[in-house]
């Protein structure tokens, strides 16, 4: 056999015309064309010589070119197809071609592995049919195609392992799921779904409708195929409805149960997916649940009754605490802040005495003996360098001239930092005063009296001021004419002020170039409102959401309590307090209001 294109051969008893043979010819070239364009390789099979004709098709499907088997002998039908088959395809092709060689009826088919010469395997899909010699030359064959089907074969295998895995994950699932076809019949059933319908085999439940397998129960038979060809017919699907129904010892269960319609590539409804959630444990646990309310809500009614006789007493007690218990914590308040405010004094004073005697020691300085010096020295230059050289003598009064005005400038830093420290001390004393007056006034708690907002404003603005002018921050009082007095705890509205202010304050970045507070007060018939707006870094929304959050806070050090109890100690004083800010960058503005 040599490995060439099949070849076409005349019937030598018929006597061809020209125009038969160019006919023959065109037609042939077609058929090659079609051969060309299909990607089809082509064989024949002579039965008799067992010779094995190829075309390059053939060849190039498995990567080789005909040239490459044009030196092969013939009748090598073992080395052009058998020696390329897979090892584990190899007898099963060769008898089913055997066969079909000593019985050739029909088609022959097969699909088999060939090596490709780059090693690696290709799916080929072999037909052929027999054609009998009837010009008595012995040349009976089979003519057949090979087609790559190895994209197909894997396609398949992915699909058969993909189908395996949801089977697998379905028959797992606690859940009942199943496929029904355009006439509701079912044909996937997972096992959790052959076990409702108490089969053994999802096969005992294929073909059947919901009509078919509740034969005992046949409302429920009814409502499934009705629910089911409703899905089928109107495209509607049906989500999480409860259905119950009966398990083999006549239990009732209840599922949650959702159908919806499957579409083709076209839309159309080809069958139904259903899933079942059973929540038998759910719904047993609600009936328990609603019995157990029954029984509480008349247990509830029984104690409304006593509750509401201890009602009225119990909110006696507690007034009676509080007052007590604010009495208490006012007293232990006050007590404490009187000695720490004594200990800070003492300290103070100590601190001062320092800074005197720092002074004084600066007054006895030796400056001017050095000065003195200098200037005997810059008198005596001539003579002195006579007896020490003159370069001597100008390194000296060099020297003494640098000792001089270090001496000097260093005894001005001094001095000014030591009056810098004593003017703090002062102003810082001066709080104490203020503070001290506080806790006399307040040593006990005491009704509400007169509290003047323009004098709790103007004493916390000079308890701040050395914070203002080491910032550099301009402070601006602006109040319409009018009476700004309420009645109130002058201690926690000065704590209010003082928190507001100091808060601004610490917004307010160092190297911002317009640094300034600025403070309102105007009033109506109904209220008095006081804003503060400042410049500083203000805060987003969604820190604003959490203002006056007990414990949130944006300071490091902070402990979130700040604006929680001022906001706290003006709803004490019927009024309101709240924060607004545009934006980080933009500053923000206080809004307090007290109604009358």
């Amino acid at each position: 056999m040599n490995a060439t294109e099949p070849k076409d051969t005349f019937d030598e008893n018929i006597q061809y015309t020209s125009q038969q043979v160019e006919e023959l010819v065109d037609s042939l070239a077609t058929y090659r064309a079609l051969i060309e364009a299909s990607n089809t390789g082509a064989w024949e099979y002579f039965t008799d010589s067992k010779h094995l004709n190829c075309n390059h098709v053939y060849y190039s499907l498995l990567g080789y070119d005909l040239a490459d088997f044009v030196a092969l002998e013939g009748n090598n039908i073992q080395r052009t197809w058998v020696d390329f088959l897979h090892p584990d395809d190899l007898a099963l092709a060769m008898r089913l071609f055997e066969k079909y060689v000593h019985r050739p009826v029909g088609r022959y088919e097969n699909a088999f592995r060939m090596r490709h010469k780059n090693g690696h395997w290709v799916w080929i899909w072999s037909r052929g049919c027999y054609i009998k010699d009837s010009s008595g030359n012995n040349t009976n064959r089979i003519i057949g195609t090979h087609v790559d089907i190895t994209r197909h074969k894997l396609a398949e295998e992915q699909m058969q392992r993909e189908r395996i895995l949801l089977r697998t994950l379905i028959d797992n699932l606690p859940d009942t799921i199943y496929v029904k076809d355009e006439a509701a019949r079912k044909v996937i059933s997972n096992k959790a779904d052959v076990r409702v319908l108490g089969a053994t085999a999802e096969q005992e439940v294929l073909g059947k409708t919901d009509l078919e397998l509740y034969t005992e129960h046949i409302d429920i038979g009814k409502r499934g195929y009705a629910d089911d060809m409703r899905v089928l017919s109107t495209g509607e699907p049906i989500i999480d409805r409860e259905e119950f129904f009966w398990d083999e010892e006549g239990n009732k269960n209840w599922l949650l149960t959702s159908k919806v319609p499957v579409r083709d590539v076209n839309g159309n409804i080809i069958s139904l997916l259903g899933i079942g959630h059973n929540i038998t444990k759910r719904k047993k646990a609600e009936e328990e649940l609603k019995k157990l309310n029954a029984e509480l809500n008349q247990q509830s009614k029984e104690l409304s009754e006593q509750a509401e006789e201890l009602k009225v007493l119990n909110e006696q007690m507690i007034m009676q605490q509080e007052q007590e218990m604010e009495k208490a914590i006012a007293q232990g308040k006050f007590e404490i802040a009187s000695e720490v405010l004594h200990d800070i004094g003492n300290a103070l004073v100590g601190f001062g005495s320092y800074l005197n005697r720092i002074n004084r020691t600066l007054d006895k300085s030796n400056i001017d003996t050095i000065k003195g010096l200098n200037q005997f020295l810059a008198s005596q230059q001539t003579a002195i360098a006579g007896a020490i050289g003159a370069d001597k003598t100008n390194a000296l009064i060099t020297i003494t001239d640098g000792i001089s005005k270090t001496q000097v400038t260093n005894k001005d830093e001094i001095s000014n930092s030591v009056w810098e420290l004593v003017n703090i001390i002062t102003h810082i004393q001066e709080i104490l005063n203020i503070q001290r007056q506080f806790v006399r006034e307040h040593g006990e708690v005491h009704e509400r009296k007169p509290v003047n907002l323009i004098s709790i404003i103007d004493d916390c603005r000079s308890m701040l001021m050395a914070s203002f002018e080491k910032k550099g921050i301009r402070i601006t009082i602006n109040a319409e004419p009018g009476s700004y007095v309420i009645k109130g705890d002058h201690t926690k509205l000065m704590q209010v002020m003082l928190n507001v202010l100091k808060n601004s304050v610490e917004a307010i970045k160092v190297d911002a170039t317009d640094k300034k507070i600025n403070v309102q007060l105007n009033q109506t018939t109904e209220r008095i409102k006081l804003v503060v707006n400042d410049n500083g870094e203000g805060f987003d929304s969604e820190t604003g959401e959490h203002l006056f959050e007990r414990g949130f806070t944006t300071k490091k050090s902070g402990t979130g309590l700040g604006l929680y109890n001022c906001r706290s100690i003006v709803e004490s004083h019927a009024g309101s307090f709240e924060i607004a800010s545009a934006g980080t960058g933009k500053g923000a503005t206080t809004t307090i209001q007290f109604f009358k």
